[in-house]
């Protein structure tokens, strides 16, 4: 039986690898939030909201917590593309994270990450909306702490978390989804 070698090594940069919409809009490198810290609010969120979840539709929580879990594992080979840009070659990119997944020795995973890319299941919807929670929440903190130039990013992740919950979340699910957003402090 072959065993792939998973690169924890490198990997585990994600530690130091900041997100770089927190960077243009003047956070300081000192206190931006790193890509493994998102991931690991990214993380909580999803299990909590699927666990949740099963309480009105049948959710895969082992999945959602995988997919959280990888979702920017590619980051520590491309780097923190901000959305805008991705936004513009989604194509180009999704095959760029799928060869840096191959790369690190997570081939094992590379159908979670195109099934996240593609957004069809519940629980890739889950997961990104579990991202777009964790950085509204981030936002947040950073307008307490006198960081005004990040309310553009919490005003445009309101509004795709509310397009989100409004055109895919399951009917009898979508006011439990807002219950537990509001109870994580994501005010809809």
């Amino acid at each position: 039986m072959r065993v792939n070698k998973v690169n924890l090594d490198r990997i585990s940069n994600l530690k130091y690898v900041v997100r770089s919409g927190w960077i243009i809009r003047g956070v300081p490198n000192a206190l931006a939030e790193t890509v493994a810290g998102h991931t690991f609010e990214v993380a909580l969120i999803s299990m909590y909201l699927a666990d949740e979840l099963r309480k009105c539709v049948e959710t895969d929580v082992e999945k959602v917590l995988k997919m959280s879990l990888i979702h920017d594992i590619p980051e520590v080979v491309v780097g923190d593309v901000v959305k805008l840009v991705k936004s513009r070659a989604p194509e180009f990119f999704n095959n760029i994270e799928l060869e840096a997944m191959n790369e690190l020795g997570l081939s094992n995973y590379v159908n979670l990450i195109e099934e996240l890319n593609k957004g069809h299941t519940l629980e890739a919807k889950l997961v990104k909306l579990s991202d777009f929670a964790a950085t509204y929440l981030q936002g947040l903190r950073y307008l307490r702490t006198g960081h005004e130039e990040v309310k553009e990013i919490i005003t445009n992740t309101k509004t795709v978390l509310r397009e989100l919950i409004n055109t895919w979340a399951p009917e009898e699910c979508s006011e439990l989804i807002r219950k537990l957003l509001r109870s994580l402090s994501v005010d809809l």
